[in-house]
C-alpha cells in the first residue's frame, strides 16, 4: 500500500509539472505567527522596503517536502513556506510564490531579476558566484539511506555503491570528490532517488536529514532507512539571493534572525513527523571486548514463541513479524548483527533450549523473579499493563478477588506465583504453556480466567475470541516489562543489547509500539449484528443438505456398486483378451459348424494376417489361408472331434501360404453348453519344429558319440599295437644281447635293432604329439635360412638304403631352379617329405618311387613357387579310401595287410604342416596302379652367404669338443637320466658333474663354476625352475656373466620350452636326446669360446674373421660394425683421459662399463677384466694412485685393440 502512494504521489506530481511549463503562482500558506511589534528596520530599509511591496520568492518543481510542497489548489506549504510567510509579516510586505518548471530556470528566473530570492537553497546554489545565501533557517545534515534488509555500510567511502542523488541537492563535483569509488546517478525528484533505493536500483541515497526522516516517518517508503551521517560538508537551507542585492539580503538577514527559537522549533516539529533515527554502530560506543565479540558472532539464533501477537507471529508468506522483530532489526542496524529465528511452543522449552546453547537470544519474555533464577534480562524495551480476562457471561469474575475458588490460568513467569498464592491463597492456579492455551483453556471452561499484558490480550481477542473473552480489569500496580533473555553465561551479549536499547530514543520507540498497537481495531461488524438470523438459516440449511446428502450418498453407493460391476466385468474381459493375446502360442475358437468364432493375435501373425474381421464366421475352407487339400484334412478333424466329444492332440505339417512348413504340435478340446451338448472347439497348436530339428541334431550327435567312441576304442586298439610291436623288439633284443653279454659276446645286431625299434617309436609319439599339437592350434614353425637342393638331397639320401632293401628304383630328378637359398622351416618341410617318401616306399611292393621338384622366381616379389611330386607304382587307393584317408589313424584296407602298414598319422601331419607353410597337398590315386602327390609352396627368396666361408669353419662336434671341453653340471633326480647323459657328454669329451636335486646343483655351483648346468625341470627339494631362478638371481648380484642353462625334460610340448625361459633358462632339451642333438645344442657355446682370445695373441686378420661371424657373412654390413669400433676405440681413449685428470669417478664408472659392452662383443676378456676393476675402483674411492693405475690398465687394453683395428683394416684394403 506504501508503494501505491508512492506511485500516485509521482503521478500527480509528475502531471502537475507537467501541466505547469510556465512559471506559476502559488498562495503561500504559513501556518506560524508572530509578534511583528518589537522587530524594527531603520528607516532607509524600511522605506525601501514599503517602495518594493512584494517580495517574490521562487521555487522549482518537483515538491521537495516537508520543505516545499504544493498542493492541487495551487498553494504552498511547508518549511519555507512557514519561514516566507514569517518574512512577509516582519518586513510588511505581501509574499509571492512562484513555481518554476526546474532548478535552471528558477536560477535563470533570479538572474533576470524576476524574482527576488530562491526558497530551500544550499550549496547547490551557493557555488554559483553570481549568487548569495542568507543566513540559515533550517540545518542540511547529509544523511545515508538505505534498504531495510541490507546491512548497515560500514565502508565511509561508499567504494562500488550506487549513490542516488536529487540533482539539485549538491553539487555534482562536490560529491564525486568526496565519494571517488562511488557511482553517482541523479535523479529529478527525491521520491525518485528514494524510490530507486528502495527498489533495489541504487545501493544509497544521499540527501538531506529533513526531506529523508519526512518521508519515512509518513510511511511513504517504509522498506528503507536512515543508515548513517555523511561525512560530506554542506550548506545549511537558506534563501539565495543576486549578490547585487546586499540591500535585500540586509534585511532578510535581519528578519530571520527575529524568529524566536520557540517558533523555529515549533516549525521543525510540524514537519519532521518524527524524531531522526539513524542507524550504525557508529553511533553506539562498544568495549574493546564487546567488538571482538560482535566480530566473531555475526549472526546469532533468536527463539520466539509461536503465535504471540502482537510481539511476534509469522505471516501468509512464512516471514516472522511483529514488534519484537521491528525491535530487533533496530539492533541489526546499529550493531550489524543479523538473527536467524526460531520457534518455541512453550516459555519453558525456549529457556531450556537458551540454557542448552542451541539458541542465543529469547526473544519477547516478561521479567519475573522466577525466570530470573534462570536467564539473564536485558532492560526492557515495552511496558504494558498486566489484565485479567475473562469470558464474556455477566457472572464473569471481574477481578481478582472474584476468582475465590475458581481457576485461574498463568503462563510459568509471566507474574510472581508465590505472591499470587500468598495474596490470593483462594485461586486455583492452572499452569498453561504460552498465552494461546491459557486463553483457549478459559474458552473451553478449563479455566475462569487468565492473565495477559494489555496488548496481547487485545490482539487475541480481535483475532482469535472477539465474542468469547473480553478483558474485565486491569491488575498489580505496576506494569509488565517485556525484555530479551539471554544465557547468564553471555554478559557481552547482554551489555550490547542494552546499550543498543538505549540507543533508541523514546520517538522511535513510540513509533514502533503505537505502529502495533493500532495494528488491530476492534469494530461491531455485520455477523455481530445478524448472528442469530445468520445460525438459524445455517441451521435449516445444514438439515436440508443433511437429507440431501443421505439421498446422494444411497444414490450414489448404488451407482457404486454398478460401476464395481461393470469394472469387475470389463477387467475380466480384458483379462481374458490379455491372457488370449498374450499367450504367444496360436489359439482359435470355431463354432458347431466350423466356423471361426475368435482367434489371438498368435493365429493371426502365423498366416500374415493383420486385421482378423474378416476371417470371423468363415471356415477353413473359406478363409483361404491353407491349399484345398491340407484345408479339408483339417476341416475334417474338426467335425471328428466335434461328433465324438473327445479332445485330440497330434503332431501334423502345416504348409503356410508363404511356402514355410511348420511341424506343430495340434490340439482341440470341444466346449459344451450348460446342458452338456456340444457347442464348437477351442483349438491350437505349439510350433514343436526347432524341437523336431534339436532331436535330429541330437540323433546326430548320438551317432557322432558313438562315432567317437569306436575312433577311441580303434585309437587305443592302434596304439597297443603300434606301440607294443617296437617295445617288443627293443625289449627282447636287449634282453638277448644281455644274456649274450654274460657269455662275453657283444651282440651288435640286437643293440642296432632294439636302438632302430625304439628310434620307430620315438617317431610315433612325436606323431601322436604332433597331430595333438596341430588340434590344439599350437604347433608353430621356426623358418630358418636355407638350400632347397641340399634339403630335398639330404632327404632323399635317407631312403636310398630303405629303397634298395625292396629292390625299388628311387629316382630323382630336381631341376636347377630348386638350388635357391629361401626362408623355411627345414625341420618341417624334411618331416613332410619323409612321410611321403616313406609312405611311398612302404606301400609299393615292385616298381619305382619318383620323386621330381621344379620351382618358378618371381623376382618382383622375391619369392619362389616350389612343386614337388612323389610318384610311385604301389598298390594304390580306393576312391572310398580317399575320403577318409586325412583322418587320424586312417588306414587304407589293401594297406592292412601289408606287415608295415603304419600308424596312420604320416598323411594327417603332412597336409597340415603344408597348409602351415601357406601351401597346398594334393592326392590322386588309383588302386591297383599307384599314388602321386603333390605339394606347391610358395617361398620367400633369401640373399645369397658366403656359404663356402661359413663351411669351411664347421668341424665335427668330436673335433669341437676335444678342441673346447667344457665343464657341464647335470641335475636330474633320476639315476638313470644321469647315467645316461654323464656317458654321452663324456663321450663327446666334457667334464661332468651331477646332482640329484637343485638343492644339492646349488651347493655345487656354489663351490666351483660351471661352463654348462643341463637340468631336470621336476624333481624334489628344489625343482629346475627354481634352481633356474636362484642362479640367474646371484650372477647378477655378483655382476657375473651367465652359465648356459638348459632344461631337461620329458614333457616335449612347446608351453614347457615357454615355462624354462621364463624361469631363466637359456632352452629346453626334450627326452630321449641323441648324440647329435646334444653335440649340436654345445656347439654353438664351443664356437664362442673358440672365437675368444687372448692379450696380445690378436691380429687384425684373426679380428676380420670374427667380425665377420658377427655381420652374418655379410661384408658391407662387417665394414660398418669395423669403422664404428675404430671410433668410438678412439674417442673413449681421449674421454678416459679427461676424465681421468678431472677425478670424476662417476663418469669413469660410466664409461668403463660402456667400454666393458665392446669387450663382451669381441671377446676381448682382458679389457673385460680390466673395466670390471675399475668400475669397482671408481665405486669404492680408492685413493689417486690407484685409480690412475688402473685405469692404464684400460688404456694400454684400448691403445692394443685400436692398433688392431687399424691394422686389420689396411690388411682387408690390400686384399
Amino acid at each position: 500500500m506504501k508503494y501505491v502512494w508512492i506511485l500516485v504521489l509521482s503521478c500527480v506530481v509528475f502531471n502537475y509539472a507537467s501541466a505547469n511549463n510556465n512559471p506559476v503562482v502559488l498562495n503561500v500558506v504559513g501556518r506560524s505567527i508572530i509578534e511583528s511589534d518589537q522587530f524594527s528596520l531603520n528607516q532607509s530599509d524600511t522605506q525601501w522596503l514599503a517602495k518594493k511591496a512584494t517580495l517574490r520568492i521562487g521555487i522549482s518543481d518537483p515538491d521537495y517536502p516537508p520543505l516545499d510542497i504544493t498542493t492541487h489548489t495551487k498553494e504552498f506549504e511547508g518549511i519555507t513556506a512557514d519561514y516566507s510567510a514569517l518574512l512577509g509579516q516582519l518586513l510588511k510586505v505581501r509574499v509571492e510564490i512562484v513555481s518554476f518548471p526546474d532548478r535552471t530556470t528558477l536560477i535563470e528566473a533570479l538572474k533576470r531579476r524576476d524574482i527576488d530570492m530562491i526558497g530551500s537553497a544550499n550549496a547547490y546554489e551557493a557555488v554559483d558566484p553570481q549568487l548569495m545565501l542568507s543566513a540559515p533557517y533550517m540545518l542540511d545534515q547529509p544523511t545515508i539511506i538505505t534498504r531495510i534488509e541490507d546491512d548497515v555500510a560500514t565502508d565511509e567511502s561508499l567504494a562500488g555503491k550506487k549513490i542516488a542523488m536529487l540533482y539539485h541537492y549538491l553539487p555534482l563535483a562536490t560529491v564525486q570528490g568526496f565519494y571517488p569509488q562511488a557511482q553517482i546517478v541523479l535523479y529529478p525528484s527525491i521520491l525518485n532517488a528514494i524510490g530507486a533505493v528502495a527498489f533495489g536500483d541504487a545501493d544509497v541515497y544521499l540527501g538531506d536529514t529533513v526531506t529523508a526522516n519526512y518521508l519515512i516517518n509518513k510511511s511513504y517508503l517504509s522498506t528503507v532507512q536512515m543508515t548513517d551521517f555523511s561525512r560530506l560538508e554542506a550548506n545549511n537551507f537558506s534563501f539565495a539571493l543576486l549578490r547585487s542585492n546586499a540591500q535585500l539580503k540586509r534585511v532578510v538577514d535581519q528578519a530571520l534572525e527575529a524568529i524566536p527559537s520557540s517558533e523555529r522549533i515549533a516549525i521543525v516539529q510540524r514537519w519532521q513527523a518524527g524524531g531522526v533515527s539513524i542507524s550504525g554502530r557508529n553511533t553506539i560506543k562498544f568495549s574493546v571486548e564487546e567488538q571482538e565479540w560482535l566480530t566473531q558472532h555475526g549472526q546469532l539464533k533468536v527463539l520466539f514463541n509461536e503465535d504471540y501477537l502482537p510481539f511476534s507471529f509469522v505471516d501468509e508468506n512464512g516471514q516472522s513479524r511483529g514488534l519484537t522483530v521491528d525491535v530487533l532489526k533496530k539492533i541489526s542496524q546499529r550493531t550489524g548483527l543479523r538473527f536467524e529465528t526460531g520457534r518455541g511452543s512453550s516459555v519453558n522449552q525456549m529457556i531450556a533450549e537458551l540454557n542448552a546453547g542451541r539458541f542465543d537470544i529469547v526473544a519477547s519474555l516478561t521479567r519475573s523473579p522466577d525466570r530470573e533464577k534462570l536467564v539473564n534480562f536485558s532492560r526492557p524495551y515495552l511496558a504494558t499493563p498486566l489484565v485479567l480476562v475473562t469470558r464474556t457471561r455477566s457472572d464473569a469474575p471481574h477481578n481478582l478477588e472474584d476468582l475465590a475458588g475458581k481457576k485461574l490460568a498463568v503462563v510459568y513467569g509471566n507474574v510472581n506465583l508465590s505472591l499470587l498464592a500468598r495474596k490470593y491463597p483462594h485461586v486455583q492456579l492452572v499452569p498453561a504453556n504460552n498465552l494461546n492455551e491459557a486463553f483457549a483453556m478459559v474458552v473451553q471452561g478449563k479455566a475462569d480466567a487468565t492473565l495477559s499484558s494489555l496488548i496481547s490480550a487485545r490482539y487475541i481477542i480481535a483475532r482469535t475470541y472477539p465474542d468469547a473473552l473480553k478483558i474485565a480489569s486491569t491488575t498489580g500496580t505496576k506494569a509488565g516489562q517485556v525484555a530479551f533473555a539471554v544465557s547468564k553465561e553471555a554478559p557481552e551479549l547482554l551489555s550490547i543489547l542494552n546499550k543498543s536499547l538505549l540507543s533508541i530514543s523514546p520517538e522511535e520507540m513510540d513509533e514502533i509500539t503505537n505502529r502495533w498497537r493500532r495494528a488491530v481495531v476492534v469494530e461491531d461488524s455485520y455477523w455481530t449484528r445478524h448472528r442469530e438470523t445468520i445460525i438459524q438459516g445455517l441451521v435449516a440449511a445444514a438439515l436440508l443438505l443433511l437429507g440431501i446428502f443421505v439421498w446422494i450418498t444411497s444414490l450414489k453407493r448404488e451407482v457404486s456398486k454398478r460401476k464395481l460391476a461393470e469394472r469387475a466385468l470389463n477387467d475380466k474381459l480384458e483379462f481374458e483378451r490379455v491372457l488370449l493375446n498374450g499367450t504367444p502360442h496360436p489359439i482359435y475358437a470355431r463354432d458347431r459348424d466350423a466356423r471361426l468364432l475368435l482367434c489371438n493375435k498368435a493365429y493371426l501373425d502365423t498366416f500374415g494376417v493383420s486385421d482378423g474381421a474378416p476371417l470371423e464366421g468363415t471356415t477353413v475352407e473359406q478363409s483361404q489361408l491353407l491349399d484345398s487339400a491340407q484345408a479339408a484334412q483339417y476341416h475334417q478333424s474338426l467335425f471328428e472331434v466335434m461328433a465324438s466329444g473327445e479332445p485330440k492332440f497330434e503332431d501334423r505339417l502345416l504348409s503356410l501360404p508363404s511356402g514355410e512348413t511348420l511341424t506343430i504340435y495340434h490340439w482341440m478340446l470341444p466346449y459344451r453348453a450348460s446342458d452338456g451338448t456340444v457347442k464348437g472347439l477351442i483349438g491350437g497348436w505349439l510350433d514343436v519344429s526347432e524341437r523336431q530339428d534339436l532331436i535330429q541334431q541330437l540323433h546326430a550327435a548320438k551317432n557322432d558319440a558313438d562315432n567317437a567312441s569306436r575312433a577311441k576304442t580303434t585309437f587305443l586298439a592302434t596304439m597297443s599295437h603300434e606301440i607294443r610291436t617296437p617295445l617288443n623288439a627293443v625289449i627282447g633284443m636287449l634282453e638277448m644281447a644281455s644274456k649274450t653279454a654274460e657269455q662275453g659276446v657283444f651282440d651288435r645286431a640286437a643293440i642296432d635293432i632294439a636302438s632302430e625299434a625304439a628310434q620307430g617309436l620315438l617317431d610315433l609319439i612325436g606323431d601322436i604329439l604332433d597331430i595333438a599339437r596341430i588340434e590344439a592350434g599350437q604347433l608353430s614353425l621356426t623358418p630358418q635360412q636355407a638350400n632347397l637342393r641340399d634339403l630335398l638331397m639330404s632327404i632323399v639320401r635317407i631312403f636310398d638304403g630303405p629303397a634298395t632293401q625292396k629292390s625299388l628304383q628311387l629316382v630323382t630328378h630336381i631341376d636347377p631352379s630348386v638350388d635357391q637359398l629361401v626362408l623355411i622351416d627345414p625341420a618341417s618341410f624334411k618331416q613332410v617329405l619323409a612321410n611321403l617318401l616313406s609312405n611311398a616306399i612302404k606301400f609299393t611292393p615292385q616298381g619305382s618311387v619318383n620323386l621330381s621338384a621344379s620351382a618358378t622366381l618371381h623376382p618382383t616379389e622375391r619369392t619362389l613357387s616350389l612343386e614337388v611330386k612323389v610318384e610311385d607304382s604301389g598298390i594304390g587307393i580306393s576312391v572310398a579310401d580317399q575320403q577318409r584317408l586325412f583322418r587320424p589313424f586312417s588306414q587304407v584296407k589293401n594297406a592292412q595287410q601289408l606287415s608295415d602298414s603304419g600308424s596312420g598319422l604320416g598323411l594327417v601331419i603332412s597336409r597340415a604342416l603344408v597348409e602351415m607353410m601357406g601351401g597346398a597337398l594334393e592326392l590322386i590315386s588309383q588302386e591297383g596302379v599307384g599314388t602321386l602327390i603333390t605339394v606347391r609352396i610358395d617361398l620367400p627368396l633369401q640373399n645369397a652367404l658366403h656359404i663356402e666361408a661359413l663351411a669351411s669353419q664347421q668341424q665335427t662336434p668330436e673335433a669341437l669338443a676335444a678342441d673346447c671341453p667344457l665343464n657341464i653340471l647335470i641335475v636330474d633326480d633320476y639315476m638313470a637320466n644321469r647315467i645316461l647323459l654323464i656317458r654321452q657328454l663324456s663321450y663327446l669329451g666334457h667334464h661332468v658333474s651331477e646332482a640329484s636335486d637343485g638343492v644339492e646343483a646349488l651347493k655345487l655351483w656354489h663351490e666351483a663354476p660351471f661352463d654348462v648346468i643341463i637340468t631336470d625341470c621336476n624333481m624334489p627339494n628344489m625343482d629346475g625352475y627354481e634352481l633356474a631362478r636362484n642362479i640367474r638371481q646371484q650372477e647378477q648380484q655378483r655382476n657375473e656373466p651367465g652359465c648356459l642353462l638348459l632344461g631337461f625334460t620329458a614333457n616335449a610340448v612347446p608351453e614347457e620350452r615357454q615355462n624354462c625361459l621364463d624361469a631363466g633358462m637359456d632352452d629346453c632339451l626334450f627326452k630321449p636326446i641323441s648324440l647329435s642333438t646334444l653335440s649340436n645344442r654345445l656347439l654353438a657355446l664351443c664356437n664362442e669360446y673358440n672365437d675368444g682370445f687372448n692379450d696380445g695373441e690378436l691380429s687384425g686378420d684373426q679380428l676380420h674373421a670374427h667380425l665377420m661371424r658377427l655381420a652374418v657373412a655379410d661384408e658391407t654390413a662387417m665394414q660398418a660394425l669395423w669403422s664404428e669400433l675404430e671410433r668410438s676405440t678412439a674417442n673413449n681413449l681421449l674421454e678416459l683421459q679427461k676424465l681421468l685428470d678431472q677425478r670424476d669417478t662417476k663418469g669413469m664408472a660410466s664409461l668403463a662399463h660402456q667400454i666393458k659392452g665392446s669387450a663382451l662383443i669381441l671377446k676381448y676378456e682382458a679389457l673385460n677384466i680390466s673395466c670390471t676393476s675399475m668400475e669397482i675402483a671408481c665405486r669404492d674411492n680408492v685413493d689417486t694412485e690407484t685409480l690412475t693405475v688402473t685405469a692404464g690398465v684400460v688404456s694400454s687394453c684400448m691403445q692394443s685393440l685400436l692398433v688392431w683395428l687399424q691394422e686389420g683394416k689396411v690388411s682387408t684394403k690390400d686384399q
